[in-house]
Formats: C-alpha cells, structure tokens, sequence
C-alpha cells in the first residue's frame, strides 16, 4: 500500500534523503572535497573578521564625526550693505567691497542682447579667517586691549593687528573711543556682537569670530604652562594700591609667571608713547605665549587649558573650530609672524585726550594682510575719524583754520616691525630715544615714571594709572 503517493514521495523520497545524509555522513567521516576544504573557517577566524570588521565601521564613524565636529566658524559671505544696532541707539552700517559682474540680458524693444555692469558684493577667501581677540579690565567694563588675528590655511602664516583703546570712532557716543563700545552694550555676548560691528563699519571687513578674556584669566594661562621666557625692554615700576596694582621688573631675558605677565601687558606710564608702546609690547607677548602653548612640551596639558578656557573665555565659536584652528596654528611658524599697530596721532575731543588714526596707512595694511575678500577695501567701505576730520570739525566750531597731513608713507611695511614707517618696535621714541632709555634728557632709565624723579614713591598715589589714556581730562 503506498502511502505517501508515488515514487516522487512518500518511501522513495525519504529513501532517496537518507541516501543523501547517509553520504554526507560518509563524507565527513573521509576526505571532504577541496573547494569546501578551501573556504571553512574555524570559529576563532570568524571571530577575527568580525572583530575587524567592527573596528573598521567604529573608525569610519569615528572619522565622519571628527570631520563634522573639527571644523573652521562657517564663512559669511558679505551681502550689500547692512545695518545693525549700535551703542547709544544708534545703526551701524556695514557697507562691504564689490565687484563688477557682466549680465547679459534682452532688450524688450529691439530682442537685442546687451550687456549690462552690475554691482555685486565681494567673496570671502577660502582659508582665510580674522577673529577678534579682547581683554577687560578689572570692572569687566571696557575692552583695554583689543587685536584681530588673522589665520591664513593656504600658506600658513599668522598676522596681528592691534586696535589702541583709545581709537577715535564715528558716531554720536558719549564716549568715542573704541574701549567703550563693549561696556555700551551691556557687555557679555551682546558688547562683543557691538564691538565687531563697529570694527567692520571701521576697517571695511567683518572678523568670523571673537574670544573675550578677562585679566585674572590670562593669569593663569601663563602659569599654567610654567611662564614664559621674555625680554622685557625696559624698567618698569608702578604701584597703585587703589586698584591693588604693584609693577615692578628689571629690564632684560627672564621667565615671568602670570602676575609678572600681567604686570606687563598693562605697564604704559613709562614709555614715550605710553598706549602704542604697550600694544607693541602685548603683541610680543601674546606671540611669546603662543609659542609656548603650541610647543612639544606643553601639548600635555592641552585638557587642562581646554577646560580653563571654555570655564572663563566668551567665544562664539565651538569647541571644534578651536580644534581646527589649534591644528592649523601647528604648522605656522610665529617666527615670521606680523604685528602691527593702527598708526595715527593723540588728538582732544571734548577735553579728552584720544588717538585719530591715519585712514590710507590703515587701508594699505588692511589690503595687504588682513582682507578676507577678494576685491580691494577701499575709502568708500571704511568709517575713520582721522586727525584731518577732527581739525576740521574743531576749526569750523572755533572759526580758526587748522590743517594736519598725514604722514607719506613711501615703502611697503616691514613684517618684522609694528609701526612700519614710524616707530622702531625696539625704542619708544623712533627720532629721539635710546632704545634703553625711557625718557632722552630727563628721566633716569631705572624710573618707570618719566615725569616722577623717585620711581618708587610716585607723588600722587592715585596719578599715572598705566590704563588710563593720557595725563589729560579722561573720560569715565
């Protein structure tokens, strides 16, 4: 009786599958044919690939999360003319540098193409990044030190520009001067924002981010690296008990820990040129310090400045833009780096002595070194108060006639200089002054006063304040 139907099924079926098992079985127990013998990995194998598997997908995320983390600020390319809120409830207008595009297009009338010129803003440079550096005082007030770092990746050089505190700016504000716009604001986040608008309606050009650092801060970024070798110019000694300040260096090579750093960016009384001198000397400095941060020996302790800085410093900027920027920094050589102070002269305003800069001597430097686009920054994106507008204002007040010139400047600035063309980095005084001597004729090189005859025991304890501008009225 069949039972499982024909020879398709049923018995043949289950005799022809043992037959097959049956020879499977044989198989195993004699030699296996060569093309399994060939592929059949044992279970430690397997395990391999599959632990390479899986560091090879790990690695691969790994490297497609570092790429979108560790990146530059994004580029914001300039647009036509903008307006932004300013200090005093006044706008401030951005107007960046264009370019001439031909468009071609069709005549309604004729159907005739013809080509027009048309007005189009700049672009911004790849690898080409400005980011603002700034201090505060001991209030937190007012940004006394103030600098655009410009990075450039495509050939790896550094450049630095100083803006002094007391630069004249343009507008109706109560206080004119450049340190102001940041405390105007409300300080924080919103004084930062204030300070680059102003700095771009001033220099022509936007910066792609900033970094705001208090004093006590810096402090510790010094000693946390075991201080920093540097060559003081000169003697400098100046105490204030009310503002708990004590300077007090010999001139010469020395290692200075962070109060004595500190000490010395502020330190201003005792140079001829009082406030330019002082950012020439932070200039020198600041790239002393940078040297050491960026060298073999101090890398191991890269997690602790991280940890100081993103704890202390107000940036926009994220934690992997200033990985990318650390990385690049790594391959330039600070050696050649350009330094450079805004060149101009004291002028009164309202009693209160301030400094005019020099607008073509600005715009060259800012078209050499600094301009992130690819057209040139001319007059006509710029807002300078220069010393020729505030002689000119005060004459038609007074009804008197008073002209200045600005200085020629006949050759291309020198990269190892800071003042190209006027002051020697080396000496106070370019026309007069012994680069060692703090003031020609009257003042005993030791004195860090050149006014006081006994540097330690200045007559009025409250008189020479380093951060203040000038012997004259000041403003609050």
């Amino acid at each position: 009786m069949k039972l499982f139907g024909s020879k398709h099924g049923g018995a043949y079926a289950s005799s022809k599958k043992r037959t097959v098992n049956s020879a499977a079985r044989e198989g195993r127990r004699g030699e296996a044919p060569a093309s399994r013998r060939k592929h059949r990995l044992s279970g430690v194998q397997r395990g391999a690939i599959l632990l390479l598997c899986s560091i090879l997908v790990l690695a691969g995320t790994c490297v497609a999360i570092y790429r979108d983390f560790v990146k530059p600020v994004e580029i914001k390319q300039p647009s036509l003319p903008t307006v932004s809120d300013g200090v005093d409830g006044e706008e401030e207008v951005f107007t960046p540098p264009t370019t001439v595009e031909i468009e071609t297009t069709v005549d309604e009338e004729t159907g005739e193409e013809i080509e027009l010129e048309v007005e189009v803003p700049a672009s911004h440079k790849e690898g080409f990044y400005n980011i603002l550096i700034a201090g505060t005082d001991d209030d937190g007030g007012r940004t006394d030190t103030i600098m655009i770092a410009r990075l450039d990746t495509n050939d790896h050089t550094v450049a630095l520009m100083s803006v002094p505190r007391d630069t004249l700016i343009s507008g109706n504000h109560s206080v004119p001067k450049i340190n102001s716009v940041y405390g105007g604001a409300g300080g924080g986040k919103d004084g930062m924002e204030a300070l680059k608008s102003k700095l771009a309606q001033m220099l022509g050009f936007e910066v792609d981010g900033y970094v705001l650092v208090k004093l006590d801060v810096f402090i510790q970024l010094v000693d946390l690296v075991g201080g920093v070798e540097f060559d003081v110019p000169q003697r400098m000694y100046y105490s204030d008990p009310t503002q708990d300040l004590y300077i007090d260096l010999q001139p010469g090579l020395q290692t200075l820990n962070g109060e004595q750093a500190m000490g010395l960016v502020r330190f201003r009384k005792g140079y001829a040129t009082q406030d330019i001198m002082r950012t020439q000397v932070q200039q020198q400095f600041l790239q002393a310090l940078a040297k050491k941060y960026l060298s073999a020996t101090t890398l191991t302790k890269l997690p602790e400045l991280a940890n100081l800085f993103f704890e202390n410093v107000t940036t926009d900027m994220t934690v992997g833009n200033m990985v990318y920027y650390g990385q690049e920094l790594l391959k330039c050589d600070f050696d050649n780096m350009f330094t450079y102070t805004l060149e101009g002269e004291a002028v009164m305003v309202s009693g209160a002595s301030c400094y005019a800069i020099y607008q073509n001597k600005t715009l060259e430097v800012i078209n050499e070194y600094f301009n992130p686009y690819d057209a040139e920054i001319t007059a006509a994106n710029v807002s300078i108060r220069t010393p020729e507008s505030v002689y000119a204002s005060s004459s038609s007040s007074s009804g008197s006639s008073s002209t200045t010139t600005e200085p020629d400047d006949t050759g291309e600035t020198d990269p190892d200089t800071t003042d190209p063309g006027v002051t020697d980095p080396d000496a106070t005084d370019p026309d007069a002054t012994d680069p060692d001597v703090d003031d020609p004729g009257a003042t005993d090189p030791d004195a860090g006063d050149p006014v006081e005859e006994d540097p330690g025991i200045p007559d009025d304890p409250l008189a020479g304040d380093p951060l203040a501008p000038s012997d004259e009225t000041e403003w609050p």
